[in-house]
């Protein structure tokens, strides 16, 4: 197990650390989030596309060691969309506790969280109708393996 998470570390974390980084520049030191608030829109889309992607990074790297058997297809893109909605709630979580217990005020309220929620699983199924149509076109030009289910 341990060398599939280092090799998903490797290949993957860079997306999510990326979209993390910009968002402390834009928060912590640019202040955008104040400036403009409607920053925090695109923030949540490309977080949905980079955990999105790191899921499917961790799911393609765990199907080359052989650690899932020989699923159906369609279970690589299912298994990316639920781990990607369970990350956006878990991140709207942090932040509703990092309010709660270190007054970070990151939230306005339910309608802000359910659309930061929305805005995050949307960026996941941009991510996954990106690379099924980049498989598509790879299976149909005869490059790809017909079992290539996610990145």
């Amino acid at each position: 197990m341990l060398p599939w998470l280092l090799q998903t570390l490797r290949r993957a974390a860079w997306a999510p650390i990326l979209v993390f980084s910009l968002h402390v520049v834009a928060s912590r030191v640019l202040g955008l989030y104040r400036i403009w608030p409607p920053t925090d829109i695109p923030m949540h889309f490309l977080g949905g596309m980079a955990i999105a992607f790191f899921f499917g990074t961790a799911y393609r790297t765990a199907g080359e060691r052989d650690l899932l058997g020989r699923p159906a297809a369609v279970l690589g893109g299912v298994t990316v969309f639920a781990l990607t909605c369970s990350a956006t709630v878990f991140w709207e979580f942090a932040e509703f506790l990092s309010d709660r217990y270190l007054g970070s005020h990151m939230q306005s309220g339910l309608e802000d969280t359910l659309g930061d929620m929305l805005v995050g699983i949307l960026g996941g199924v941009a991510f996954l109708l990106l690379f099924s149509r980049r498989a598509l076109m790879r299976r149909a030009a005869g490059r790809a393996p017909q079992t290539t289910n996610v990145p």
